[in-house]
């Protein structure tokens, strides 16, 4: 009887922790916000963009770096495609009682 009257008061006690934890959520008013219409491009020719020489030498030294990494990728891949050949031409000859 006591155990069931103290788990009950823990019971109590914890639902009274969330409901003092919970904020009311009450909504703010929203500030009016007047809106300008977007401005339109007469032509596609006449959008001109302003990149700096060094924004496209950092671009072009990527190259090299990109290229390095796609024969590295490459290689490693048949690498491994040789390695998988040689293991079946192995369990082949496992399997016969060749080896």
């Amino acid at each position: 009887m006591a155990l069931s009257l103290k788990s009950a008061a823990v019971c109590s006690s914890a639902t009274a922790r969330v409901s003092v934890a919970r904020p009311a959520l009450v909504a703010a008013p929203r500030p009016a916000v007047s809106r300008a219409a977007p401005k339109q491009i007469a032509n596609k020719r006449d959008v001109t963009s302003r990149v700096l020489p060094m924004e496209v030498a950092m671009v072009a030294d990527e190259g090299a770096f990109i290229g390095g990494v796609a024969l590295t990728m490459t290689a490693i891949t048949l690498l491994g495609l040789a390695i998988g050949f040689v293991l079946l031409r192995v369990e082949g000859l496992v399997e016969e009682g060749k080896l």
